[in-house]
């Protein structure tokens, strides 16, 4: 492996042109359907929260606008693989900007998470402490469902830069 670069962390790396392409196939392959999907859990989450039996209580409000903060960061994820590919070019990698986009991914996919929690426990609040409790219904199912699966998406980002940027 010859290393390209000043001080304790080199810049960039080489490694064979296959590999390269590997990179950049599979940044492009996961981010861009990570953003599309990211985008229509947002607006599903929207229109579902928003027509939710809860729906009438400001708490249930809080939730899903949370939820959609959520959403984009999904998007951001997979904004974020697919930029990453520009840590990749001819023979090289630059070990500092795959580092710096794993650690980003982490950013987005904890932010994710935190407002998922939040408008699970908004949503929970919504049904059970309001003057009548409202029943959970499909439709309350099926957000709290899309909610998880904000979490998997940031996971799948997180973890395919971890994979596939990892050079060394």
């Amino acid at each position: 492996m010859m290393i390209i670069g000043q001080g304790p962390v080199p810049a960039w790396v080489w490694v064979s042109a296959p590999r390269v392409e590997r990179i950049r196939t599979r940044l492009a392959l996961t981010g861009l359907p990570l953003i599309g999907l990211a985008l229509v859990f947002g607006v599903a989450l929207v229109v579902i929260g928003l027509n939710l039996p809860s729906s009438h209580s400001p708490i249930n409000v809080i939730g899903v606008m949370t939820a959609g903060i959520g959403a984009f960061c999904g998007i951001l994820s997979g904004v974020s693989l697919v930029t990453a590919r520009s840590c990749a070019r001819g023979e090289f990698v630059d070990v500092n900007g795959a580092r710096l986009v794993r650690r980003l991914l982490g950013a987005w996919w904890g932010g994710a998470i935190f407002c998922v929690l939040v408008a699970w426990f908004a949503e929970v609040m919504a049904l059970n402490v309001t003057t009548r409790p409202v029943p959970l219904t499909v439709g309350s199912a099926v957000y709290l469902a899309v909610l998880g699966l904000l979490v998997v998406l940031g996971g799948v980002a997180f973890f395919t830069a971890r994979k596939v940027l990892r050079v060394g």
